[in-house]
């Protein structure tokens, strides 16, 4: 594949450095793209068409579904942390790069925090690379994709890894994977790897032994690498033959945990906060019938929206997704108790529900502790 050529990039134009494909994922995390379709009355909607009402219906949907990360104190944390590591790395392969690892229970949002990452980190690696341009000492690339997300899906070999990495960077691969990767990463002028869903690599295995060290090569080789899973502990200590220690011993030595735990409701500034996140989302709520008052969604359900959900921020963003489909689809216009009732989430957080809502009707549930 032949040179792309240098582009001239001003401070203004650095992010058409990027690929169409990463210009448009960055829109898409950071809802650059999505419009407000504002309000409407009853009467409004009423009159509308079947053609207007199914129009206004997918676009409110959408700007409810498309919410950009929010600010919490877990993702303030979290964020933070890997914004330091990545403003303290440098591209080269003298100096190897330890391994952040986010850890955390299904739900949690790790995948939205990675993700919302790598768009941050397209956008200033693209400023860096306009700089170089300008400075005279950018190596010629045949694209420039600074930074490469990818998912695993189920079980996976240190190959399946390397292929799907080439695959995201549009990078053929041959008999060879890791030789393929090597001159992807050299003519794509990638930076940052991120892997998802680690857990998902059979650790306590040869494939296991593999990947450790794999990761561990793309470190020596000047690439930072983040990874996120659910349990690290059994990543890192499951065991298995000489070998395979041996490999999970030079992760241990080499990546960072950074723990992502669920919101808690034990303090009054926690309370804080989670209302906080609901009226986020209130905000971006378009049913006509709605109160009008600043806060009816949070005030009134918020504590409420915690016992169901336990904390858990994907459960959160169902619940509230699938009761503003429920106003839209049933005519209410409005999100009140009986619609979040008759919302089932996932089964973790479906268990012993009735207990705790019993608990939490007749006040006795410890939703907030002590200031």
């Amino acid at each position: 594949m032949p040179p792309a050529p240098l582009l001239q990039a001003t401070e203004s134009d650095h992010l058409q450095l990027l690929s169409d494909d990463d210009r448009a994922w960055i829109r898409d995390v950071f809802a650059d793209n999505v419009p407000d379709p504002g309000c409407v009355t009853v009467a409004q909607l009423t009159a509308m068409s079947l053609r207007e009402r199914e129009r206004f219906r997918v676009r409110r949907t959408r700007y409810l579904r498309m919410m950009p990360l929010m600010e919490t104190s877990v993702v303030v944390d979290v964020m933070g942390r890997l914004r330091l590591i990545a403003n303290s790395a440098i591209r080269s392969d003298l100096h190897q790069q330890d391994i952040p690892i986010l850890n955390g229970e299904p739900g949690v949002g790790k995948t939205m925090m990675l993700k919302t990452h790598a768009a941050e980190e397209m956008r200033r690696l693209a400023l860096h690379r306009s700089i170089a341009i300008e400075d005279g000492v950018a190596k010629p690339l045949a694209s420039f994709r600074p930074v490469v997300y990818v998912h695993l899906h189920g079980p996976m070999t240190r190959y399946d890894v390397i292929r799907l990495l080439c695959d995201e960077l549009g990078w053929p691969t041959d008999r060879n994977p890791q030789r393929a990767f090597e001159r992807a990463v050299a003519q794509c002028g990638v930076q940052l790897v991120i892997i998802d869903e680690i857990q998902h690599v059979n650790f306590d295995g040869k494939t296991g032994r593999d990947v450790h060290n794999i990761i561990r090569w793309m470190s020596n080789f000047g690439l930072r690498v983040i990874l996120a899973g659910t349990d690290i502990d059994w990543v890192l200590n499951a065991g298995g033959t000489p070998a395979v220690e041996v490999a999970a011993r030079n992760s241990r030595g080499r990546w960072i945990r950074v723990d992502v735990p669920k919101l808690e409701l034990e303090t009054t500034a926690q309370l804080e906060c989670w209302l906080d996140l609901v009226y986020s989302f209130e905000t971006r709520l378009r049913l006509a019938a709605a109160p009008s008052n600043d806060g009816w969604l949070a005030d009134a359900f918020g504590a409420y929206m915690w016992a169901r959900t336990q904390g858990y921020l994907n459960s959160l963003v169902l619940l509230i997704n699938l009761a503003a489909a429920s106003a839209i689809e049933t005519g209410s216009e409005t999100i009140d108790r009986a619609t979040l009732d008759n919302i089932e989430l996932e089964y973790e957080v479906e268990r012993q529900r009735m207990q705790r809502m019993a608990m939490f009707d007749a006040g006795t549930y410890p939703v907030i502790c002590q200031p």
